[in-house]
């Protein structure tokens, strides 16, 4: 899989959200900021960006993908504190790394 598929599958299945997409080969990691996510549970919030590759995980074609997922509110917060990393991601948010 190349990165413009995986953000494409994102961006259409959560049209309007911010995302940043890294990797190669069928292992990427993501990092996905919507209004969408506001409410749910951590769970929720993965499964709703798990939901989008459904396809290139059952097939194989993703192997593994780490994902983050964050509200705008929540990103806001920890840029405005420093706890992000360069790459954008949190040091301190909890992480799924899914293998298939």
């Amino acid at each position: 899989m190349e990165i413009a598929e995986v953000r494409r599958l994102i961006e259409t299945g959560l049209p309007g959200c911010q995302l940043s997409v890294d990797g190669e080969g069928c292992n990427f990691s993501v990092v996905v900021i919507s209004e969408i996510f506001e409410g749910l549970t951590p769970v929720q919030r993965q499964q709703k960006v798990l939901a989008t590759i459904r396809e290139p995980l059952s097939s194989g074609a993703l192997h593994a993908i780490s994902v983050k997922v964050y509200t705008p509110s929540e990103r806001q917060r920890e840029q405005s504190s420093g706890t992000a990393t360069e790459s954008g991601a949190s040091t301190t948010k909890q992480t799924s790394r899914m293998l298939f």
